[in-house]
């Protein structure tokens, strides 16, 4: 059994007009949700088990920095800092899913959108689900998955466990 957790960056910002879309940070919504979400991811990933593989995008850089920053210097080796995660589709994403070392029993992957929408209804459905899944920014998905191998990842071999936005991670922390 593998797991895999899919997190698209949290909100970016959009106000420099002219700005390259790979250079765009995260704006205030974002960096205040990124340290939000990286305490949940910190508390569910197994350390060292998990194998991470991140858009080298700013804002994707921008929302994990707060688990690598905690984790430290032993898992920043462990990085995969992929640039097919970003402006893809889902055949880039089963590559590098199929990619990953099978010691890794949990993968993460940080990215963008309509990809990590369209990678979750394929793993778990085989067909596009618009109307179910809704993956807004900061979004954080755990899909166990019944494989061995990630060589094996396919159509309808997980299961959508959880989903959590970070307007949800702020409801829960006042509880």
């Amino acid at each position: 059994m593998k797991t895999l957790y899919l997190l698209r960056h949290c909100k970016s910002d959009w106000s420099e007009a002219m700005q390259r879309d790979f250079d765009r940070p995260l704006n205030d919504r974002g960096r205040e949700n990124a340290p939000l979400v990286c305490a949940l991811l910190k508390n569910e990933l197994p350390f060292p088990g998990t194998h991470l593989a991140i858009s080298p995008a700013k804002r994707t850089r921008q929302t994990i920095e707060p688990l690598i920053s905690a984790w430290g210097e032993a898992q920043k080796n462990r990085i995969d800092w992929n640039e097919s995660l970003y402006e893809s589709g889902l055949n880039e994403y089963l590559t590098v899913i199929r990619s990953t070392p099978d010691e890794a029993e949990t993968l993460l992957i940080v990215g963008h959108n309509p990809s990590v929408q369209h990678t979750t209804e394929y793993l778990v459905s085989g067909r596009r689900l618009d109307d179910l899944v809704h993956v807004g920014t900061g979004t954080l998905l755990c899909l166990p998955m019944n494989i061995r191998s990630w060589k094996q990842a396919a159509a309808d071999c997980a299961v959508l466990k959880w989903m959590i936005s970070p307007k949800l991670l702020k409801k829960a922390s006042k509880l």
